[in-house]
């Protein structure tokens, strides 16, 4: 989902805006963890000029080595 970050930033203007005229300290708290939620998520969103690095391990079909003693690798093998 994208979302344009003019919009978040208009959302963090009208809270920044009613916390301006608020007179309770709980309500100004409420206000600016609503500015902080809208921060993250202009945060968290992929920048154009950040490449993505995607590391994987290839997989490798490697018997273990096991003992003489066990009956091969599976423990249902009898």
């Amino acid at each position: 989902m994208n979302i344009l970050v003019t919009h978040v930033l208009t959302k963090m203007e009208e809270e920044i805006a009613k916390a301006k005229h608020t007179s309770s300290p709980q309500a100004l708290r409420e206000h600016m963890y609503a500015v902080r939620a809208l921060c993250d998520v202009i945060l968290q969103q992929p920048s154009a000029n950040t490449s993505t690095i995607v590391a994987t391990q290839p997989a490798t079909k490697e018997r273990l080595d096991i003992d003489g003693d066990a009956n091969g690798p599976s423990l249902l093998d009898f």
